[in-house]
């Protein structure tokens, strides 16, 4: 059987609609020992986490990159195309090494398939990065979970660190209905041996990790008690801030990401490599905060008219992208358009961006999670409100009707941010 990176795409496409999300780790552990067991023998950094996940790992990679350590990447989802979840440095996999990948899990699939526990999409994509990984002689891998923590495919492997970025209401159909109980299930990556960092603050989640950490005996360092930031400074070009950790304090480390949450994102990164890598140099640092950039966060992608996209998909996501706003364009007027999966609370995020919006365009995209654009609408109170089914009508009426001291903001899902993206800068340079 031959298979190319089509195919392979239109299999894991229904794969997904098939088996959906299907949470436990005894398929991954099955799969995996089929295979050969290639996670084991690799060293982890493993990030869990409502928000912030992705680039709090973008700063560590590039830090890393800076101090010449080879460096592995596993992230979800991805913007442009699958490849892009599984990458080396800053090389994604190519299209055939992963056929090459894909084909050498395909037996054992099929094998499991006929037994009556096939394993998931996301199964078999986490499998092809263990099993790429190790065969690429990487000294370090950056994990992110998929969801939640405790049953997250990715919980399979024993990490040398452990991060969680931030704690908010989220798939409460799975992880939980409260904070506490989301926390629980997001400490669960937290193992015996690896430390944990943490940018939670807010009491109950944050209790609920602390005690995880101390019953299974590990350090615990959290944002604003251990790790602390300071001296923030907007400039033309991004911001800075001062850090202090342990025994390091670095001054006026400049980054081009833009809000307070990425100050926090970046000053959890630096911690977690003071903490892998002895010795790290401070221009290492330096250069890989301002380096770092991560599409679709808070991504500028047009200048005239000013188009920005943000992959908030939550309501904390939502207050987050808010802030950023009226800190960096605090005179302008904000227009939306967006759109979401109907297992999110779009309800909750549309009442937020009502509140600064001066006007929201509501629209819906191909996905079988995605909610219907008449739905959205409904949920929408703001008085100055459209309805366009199509997202790239929506987007592109929205582009001509920008003017000055205007800015039009797409967001509410990451993979309606992977389509908007690549229609947006078709026709423009980055």
């Amino acid at each position: 059987m031959v298979m190319d990176m089509n195919e392979i795409n239109q299999f894991f496409e229904h794969r997904q609609v098939q088996l959906g999300m299907n949470f436990g780790l005894s398929r991954m552990e099955t799969l995996l020992d089929k295979l050969g067991n290639p996670h084991e023998g690799l060293t982890y950094i493993h990030i869990a986490g409502s928000n912030g996940k992705g680039s709090t790992l973008h700063f560590i990679k590039e830090i890393l990159l800076a101090e010449g350590v080879r460096v592995a990447s596993f992230t979800s989802p991805y913007l442009i195309r699958l490849n892009e979840q599984l990458k080396i440095d800053r090389e994604e996999i190519s299209d055939k090494d992963f056929v090459s990948e894909f084909l050498e899990l395909w037996p054992i699939v099929k094998e499991m398939d006929s037994e009556g526990n096939g394993p998931t999409q996301f199964e078999i994509l986490t499998a092809m990065a263990f099993s790429y990984f190790s065969k690429k002689g990487v000294e370090l891998v950056l994990l992110e979970t998929g969801l939640g923590g405790r049953l997250d495919t990715t919980n399979v492997i024993q990490p040398l660190l452990s991060i969680i970025t931030s704690i908010s209401l989220e798939h409460t159909n799975i992880l939980g209905d409260t904070l506490g109980e989301i926390a629980s299930e997001k400490a669960g990556i937290i193992k015996s041996g690896a430390p944990i960092i943490s940018g939670v603050t807010a009491e109950e989640p944050a209790n609920v990790i602390e005690e995880k950490a101390a019953s299974v005996g590990v350090p615990y360092y959290q944002i604003g008690k251990d790790i602390h930031v300071q001296a923030i400074k907007q400039n033309k070009l991004g911001q800075s801030f001062s850090f202090s950790f342990q025994d390091t304090s670095i001054e006026n480390i400049e980054m081009h990401m833009l809000g307070a949450h990425q100050i926090e994102n970046a000053a959890m990164a630096i911690a977690a490599v003071t903490m892998v890598r002895n010795n790290i140099h401070e221009k290492s640092i330096r250069k890989g905060i301002a380096e770092a950039q991560w599409n679709g966060r808070f991504e500028k992608i047009s200048e005239s008219p000013l188009i920005i996209i943000d992959g908030a998909h939550n309501p904390a996501g939502i207050e987050v992208l808010l802030d950023t706003l009226k800190t960096r364009y605090p005179e302008y007027a904000y227009k939306f358009i967006f759109s979401s999966f109907r297992d999110k609370d779009y309800a909750k995020m549309l009442s937020l961006l009502e509140k600064e919006a001066s006007e929201i365009t509501v629209t819906e995209f191909k996905h079988e999670r995605a909610a219907e654009a008449e739905m959205l609408y409904e949920h929408c109170s703001k008085e100055k409100r459209s309805l366009e089914e199509d997202w790239r009508k929506a987007i592109t009426i929205g582009e001509e009707k920008t003017g000055d001291k205007e800015v039009l903001i797409i967001t509410g899902s990451l993979y309606f941010l992977s389509l908007a993206r690549g229609f947006v800068i078709s026709d423009r340079p980055l």
